[in-house]
């Protein structure tokens, strides 16, 4: 998917709803707000739909949705802002792309077959890459995942990634080259109402990079939301089943400040736990940036 098909398909207003935030007012075509990524005491924050453009006039710049998220989440290429978009897309920010075949209607990716961790190469170099293969066995939650994409012309490739499934039946899956969800997007609970202890996380990769630091046990009750938008769910399932400690392992950035505070103030417990990631992203990225340094030093001894 190209970034004018994904101008096409994600609406800016949705874009910003999906992350929080609610316009103030409409002025013609123009949707108002406060800016997203600064301090807006005076709404100055415009957002064209029609032409899928905003404008901060608070501060001079502006753009499509991909430059907006490269600001929002501090993303370092175009590449990387569309493959968070793309996500968005898979986590029914729009309807789901279907195909129709003289067999009726067929989704856009389908999997084709779900397999141990060890038996292909590609899986198992990304997830050493990521320095979290031999957690990611031993949680035994994450598999070789083999799925088709099918094209509007139906035909269709097989592809595969690292996936694990969540509490709706849908796969989230990932590789070096895809970030997606096929079938409904929803949260991971592991171990319900074990240990103690309830550890939150982002996304799959964090939470085996805790369990590799022993941060956190596989004993824990551990919950990966796979989206920051359903949080909520995590909530009442802290509420519903109290733990004796409760630790937060958001992002850094925007999104997992907002999401850090909207935890706090429903559970006051809860811990935030981002010190030991502070200069990076996210966890998993503190990790290999450091596994990095050390092979560099190997190599100019």
């Amino acid at each position: 998917m190209n970034i004018f098909e994904i101008k096409e398909k994600i609406q800016l207003s949705d874009f910003l709803r999906k992350e929080g935030y609610s316009p103030v007012r409409k002025s013609g075509n123009e949707l108002i707000y406060r800016s997203p990524y600064r301090n807006d005491q005076n709404p100055s924050f415009t957002v064209n739909d029609t032409k899928g453009l905003w404008y901060d006039h608070g501060d001079g710049r502006g753009g499509s949705i991909v430059d907006l998220v490269m600001i929002l989440y501090k993303t370092e290429n175009v590449k990387e802002a569309l493959n968070r978009l793309i996500d968005l897309l898979d986590q029914n920010l729009v309807p789901d792309t279907i195909q129709r075949n003289i067999g009726g209607i067929r989704k856009k990716h389908e999997i084709a077959l779900i397999k141990p961790l060890g038996s292909n190469w590609a899986i198992t170099s990304y997830l050493q890459e990521r320095g979290v293969y031999d957690e990611a066995i031993d949680s035994d939650k994450v598999k070789e995942v083999y799925y088709d994409f099918i094209g509007e012309d139906g035909r269709w490739k097989r592809y595969f990634g690292a996936g694990w499934q969540n509490d709706s039946g849908g796969y989230d899956i990932r590789s070096r080259y895809a970030k997606i969800c096929i079938a409904k997007k929803d949260i991971l609970i592991m171990n319900h109402g074990g240990y103690g202890k309830l550890n939150i996380f982002e996304g799959m990769m964090n939470f085996l990079t805790a369990v590799k630091e022993d941060q956190v046990s596989l004993k824990d009750t551990n919950i990966v939301l796979n989206t920051l938008s359903l949080y909520q769910k995590a909530i009442a399932y802290a509420r519903n089943n109290p733990q004796e400690e409760v630790n937060l392992f958001l992002d850094n950035g925007k999104g997992g400040d907002k999401f850090t505070v909207l935890f706090q103030d429903a559970i006051p417990d809860a811990k935030d736990k981002r010190y030991f990631y502070s200069d990076y992203n996210d966890y998993n990225e503190r990790m290999m940036a450091e596994a990095s340094d050390k092979r560099d030093t190997g190599l100019n001894r």
